[in-house]
């Protein structure tokens, strides 16, 4: 099987650089200079993006900077399972991935992670060195408190939630929502007199998982959105944030299904370092000194890693900016091989605990069964090198503990990664109002499109489609026009 030179393996006799995965394609055998479109990145984004415009008959080149297809999302294959390195939730009530699942037929190999579907037991961890265990009569107690809270938290000076934001994907409507973009989650927290403390540090332990950071980094109208795509209910909303997933092959499955639908070029290990235009051209130079043309560009590298691309002519300032500031989920994933066979548990956690929150995954897959895989998300900073077996198998035994041992883990450093600087985006107060429009203009010839700056299910795989798909009819009625004009 062909091997990454991403994710990291720890194995109690050995470790890993570079994990096996089939989302390692090899470059086209003919890349020309010139292009109708230049796609930048392999992410769904650009893969949606790229099989739209060559399959209408422009002549199309991906270049993507890392040796495999599915930017923030691939599928590795280690201890004789399939490990999602990076995005990985789908549901049916995200519309864009839902089509393209259906579109491959994928949408039969959905399956779920038994943590999150059915847990036996919950650990709930407001402080170092205290660790409440629910059983599930409790913990739909602390549910029916959160959903409480969470209809307070969601509403504002009368206004509910479905009327502060009735339309969650389209941002650029006219909402009441638009005044509150100031907020913090822990502003509006605050606000609220009439809840424990206890039910108020349940609610920022659920929110905080919306970009692994404390309630005071996170937007009040960025966790208002997920909320509102949620169907106004948190129990809604975390099944179809972090329920669902693809087997057979998992989320490479799906990247390859759009790759292999392309008909256009590829150039892959390629980084690029430069966008410039003139008035009949865009060109991308390359970090070896390779020079690309086209008439357009869809540039779809992350949000927080756009700081390293010149642009000539440079962009405006306030998109430039948006970019200096990014977005703030910078934490960990890992995926833990335990010892023992153990019931589904769910792990929920405040700060200063380096784990946002962890759940099993499943018991193993191949006959019998080798212990319990669980996953954990690590707070932004709270667990500093993926590398370190010491720090990362502590995080695990001193603040979950769940009766068992590590016998090893995976896992790939989405912030060290030069070409993501971060994982799924999440924004912080004073963004949305600000800076969503504005980072999706175009500039001159270059278009952009991310799921950082999607309007609907920002962050996910379904905001990467959004956006690419409207990249690609973009460049589209740009290329009918020039042709009327040309008649």
């Amino acid at each position: 099987m062909p091997r990454t030179q991403e994710g990291y393996l720890w194995w109690q006799s050995h470790t890993e650089r570079g994990l096996e995965t089939q989302a390692v394609v090899p470059s086209s055998n003919h890349i020309d200079n010139t292009y109708h479109v230049i796609v930048i990145g392999a992410g769904f984004a650009g893969l949606v993006a790229a099989r739209e415009l060559a399959a209408k008959g422009l002549n199309v080149l991906i270049i993507e900077a890392r040796d495999r297809i599915g930017g923030r999302t691939w599928t590795a294959q280690a201890f004789g399972e399939d490990f999602e390195m990076g995005g990985t939730w789908v549901h049916w009530n995200q519309p864009h991935l839902y089509a393209e699942l259906t579109r491959y037929n994928l949408h039969r190999n959905l399956k779920t992670s038994n943590g999150t579907l059915k847990p036996e037991v919950t650990y709930w961890q407001k402080k170092a060195g205290t660790k409440s265990v629910l059983e599930p009569k409790a913990m739909e107690d602390v549910m029916e408190a959160a959903e409480r809270l969470a209809r307070k938290v969601f509403s504002m000076d009368g206004y509910t939630s479905k009327e502060l934001m009735p339309y969650p994907h389209d941002p650029t409507r006219l909402a009441p929502w638009r005044k509150y973009d100031h907020l913090s989650v822990r502003d509006r927290l605050d606000a609220i007199k009439d809840e424990s403390d206890e039910n108020k540090a349940y609610f920022q332990g659920l929110t905080n998982t919306f970009g692994t950071s404390p309630s005071n980094e996170i937007g009040f109208t960025e966790a208002l959105r997920w909320y509102a795509l949620g169907g106004h209910s948190l129990t809604q909303l975390f099944e179809e944030a972090g329920l669902y997933k693809l087997g057979n092959g998992g989320m490479t499955s799906f990247a390859k299904a759009i790759f292999q639908d392309y008909s256009g070029a590829a150039l892959f290990s390629t980084e690029i370092t430069k966008i410039s235009q003139s008035p009949d051209k865009a060109t991308i130079t390359t970090k070896d000194g390779r020079s690309l043309s086209a008439g357009r560009v869809i540039c779809t590298i992350p949000l927080n890693v756009l700081k390293t691309i010149t642009f000539e002519p440079p962009l405006s300032a306030l998109k430039q900016q948006a970019i200096d500031k990014g977005h703030i989920t910078g934490g960990a994933k890992i995926h833990y091989k335990l010892r023992h066979i153990t019931p589904p548990w769910f792990y929920q956690a405040l700060p200063p605990s380096p784990l946002c929150f962890a759940y099993t995954d499943h018991n193993g897959t191949k006959e019998e069964s080798d212990g319990t895989y669980c996953i954990g998300f690590g707070l932004n900073g709270g667990i500093s090198n993926i590398e370190d077996s010491e720090e990362v198998i502590k995080a695990f035994d001193q603040h979950i503990g769940a009766d068992n041992e590590v016998d090893g883990y995976v896992s790939h450093d989405w912030v060290k990664d030069p070409f993501s600087r971060g994982t799924w985006a999440c924004w912080g107060p004073s963004s949305s109002t600000v800076y969503l429009q504005e980072l999706q203009l175009p500039h001159g010839r270059v278009m952009f499109a991310s799921a950082d700056t999607a309007d609907g299910w920002r962050g996910f795989i379904d905001g990467a489609l959004e956006q690419g798909k409207k990249a690609a009819n973009d460049v589209l009625r740009e290329y009918s026009k020039s042709h009327r004009a040309n008649l």
